[in-house]
């Protein structure tokens, strides 16, 4: 079963997989042991019997399950979910808050002033989103060292060269090297 990324992390907060989040969830609201089960761990459907039975009922007895399950039916209870406290608050990435405002706007009265408001504004964050996307790949920066013996390309040949039993070469040498190498790239690049 996969679920939202927002059920995942809450389940991970608590602790807790996210079948047992399910199951504590649909018994707080009303469902029986049995069809929470059913619903929560579906590939446990073809066990025997017993064997299901016999899981369900470890579930049902463990602390951890238990503590859930108490807090999942205070939550209910109060017909409110529980404070939330601002260290476990986490940012909603852009796809989930348009599904979100598409959903509300579905199920506002067709030609109605919300309706259309909503969609104006899913409209507005799926552009500036995909502005956001194309503009982020155009800068390439390069941060070149403060002195040549720091240089990385030099520290390449270097290591090259002791490799190949050959001297190794003088940070102010390095010039006359990408000259070479220079002339030699343009000659390959000309030949194609």
């Amino acid at each position: 079963m996969e679920l939202s990324k927002q059920k995942q992390t809450e389940a991970k907060k608590l602790n807790v997989t996210t079948q047992y989040l399910v199951m504590a969830d649909l018994m707080a609201v009303g469902y029986s042991e049995t069809d929470a089960y059913a619903i929560a761990f579906p590939e446990n459907i073809a066990l025997a019997a017993q064997q299901s039975n016999s899981i369900r009922n470890n579930i049902l007895e463990s602390a951890k399950f238990k503590k859930l399950l108490e807090d999942r039916r205070s939550r209910v209870k109060d017909g409110i979910a529980a404070p939330v406290k601002l260290d476990e608050i986490e940012l909603v990435d852009t796809e989930e808050v348009l599904k979100e405002i598409l959903r509300s706007a579905k199920q506002q009265p067709v030609g109605s002033k919300e309706r259309a408001d909503l969609y104006a504004k899913y409209n507005d964050i799926k552009k500036e989103s995909e502005q956001e996307s194309t503009d982020g790949t155009d800068n390439i920066n390069f941060v070149f060292p403060l002195k040549c013996n720091q240089c990385p390309l030099l520290y390449a040949y270097n290591d090259f060269l002791k490799r190949n039993n050959l001297t190794e070469l003088k940070p102010v040498e390095m010039e006359r090297v990408i000259r070479t190498a220079h002339k030699i790239i343009q000659a390959a690049m000309d030949a194609e």
